[in-house]
């Protein structure tokens, strides 16, 4: 791994005692795939990142940011690799809601072999619900202890969690966006349900048309889940990936190569 930190590469992260990113979550970040030294979907992700940092109220120097993306970017070694920004409120004075001085900006870069992610996955129902009303839910912030409760709480028996919201609707896994294809029409729980906008979900709903696809963007009963010609789910990283199983019973099983044929063709 590489690491960066506050304008120095460093082989340990050194944080204040009083840092808010560590001590109360108080902080967003971006995970953006990098291919041949590439980092993907860049604009997308720091549009994204500078929305949330103006949502909470955090500092975001995007030249600062973009300086640094190009200083690591000159230790990629791999052909794929996952550079993640981090940017927090920085050491505090005590009190939940005093502004920082001195935000801190963190960057990692690691490899990631694509040869081993998942060619489809099962899914749990978590009782941890997603909160459409907050912050957590709709911004990349460094609050994920639902996320990691949710993952711990069906690790024994799939893959990944499946969360529902506060209303019972469908919302998203621990990582990723979830979508249905019904016939010629994709569809996704909406952003007022509890979930993050990701990045390769945008994407896709920008070029459906372009694959012959329509878009429902709506509240999504569980039940739906099992009537879909298949369900899959969409993240930076993994792009699209099939859902096998939810709590034990098989999904739809059509072919969605070409979603990732689509996603390929963005990459470039």
């Amino acid at each position: 791994m590489t690491l960066w930190c506050n304008g120095h590469f460093s082989e340990h992260l050194t944080l204040a005692a009083n840092e808010r990113g560590l001590m109360l979550g108080d902080g967003i970040f971006e995970t953006l795939a990098v291919r041949g030294g590439k980092p993907i979907w860049l604009e997308a992700h720091l549009t994204r990142m500078q929305g949330a940092a103006a949502a909470l109220g955090l500092p975001f120097d995007e030249a600062a940011i973009r300086a640094a993306i190009v200083e690591i970017s000159h230790n990629s070694a791999h052909a794929s690799e996952v550079l993640r920004i981090t940017l927090t409120r920085g050491p505090t004075a005590r009190g939940l809601a005093v502004d920082g001085e001195r935000p801190s900006l963190i960057l990692s870069l690691n490899p990631f072999d694509l040869a081993r992610l998942p060619a489809s996955v099962r899914l749990a129902t978590s009782s941890i619900r997603r909160n459409p009303t907050a912050p957590s839910s709709c911004h990349k912030t460094l609050s994920y202890v639902d996320g990691v409760a949710a993952a711990r709480e069906v690790a024994a028996r799939a893959d990944d969690a499946l969360m529902l919201n506060t209303h019972g609707h469908v919302a998203s896994t621990t990582i990723a966006n979830v979508f249905l294809l019904a016939g010629a029409t994709l569809i996704t729980p909406a952003r007022d349900q509890g979930i993050l906008n990701g990045i390769a979900r945008a994407t896709l709903i920008a070029g459906a048309t372009e694959l012959g696809l329509a878009v429902e963007e709506r509240a999504v009963q569980p039940a739906e889940l099992f009537s879909a010609d298949c369900v899959f789910l969409t993240n930076s990283l993994r792009l699209a990936t099939r859902v096998s199983s939810i709590d034990g019973t098989p999904c739809g099983t059509r072919d969605i190569s070409f979603i990732n044929a689509f996603f390929e063709r963005t990459l470039t």
